[in-house]
């Protein structure tokens, strides 16, 4: 095993973890934003 590849794997790995946790924040903020937009109305029966 070459310590080049070993640390160029690394490097996409820890880019491929990243665009995992931004994608996941951003989907988050979404999902905040969606419901203030539009916020839960309990309904009176």
């Amino acid at each position: 095993m070459n310590i080049v590849d070993f640390n160029n794997a690394l490097e996409i790995t820890g880019l491929g973890l990243a665009g995992v946790f931004i994608f996941m924040a951003v989907f988050l903020a979404l999902i905040v934003g969606v419901d203030k937009v539009f916020p839960y109305k309990k309904e009176e029966a």
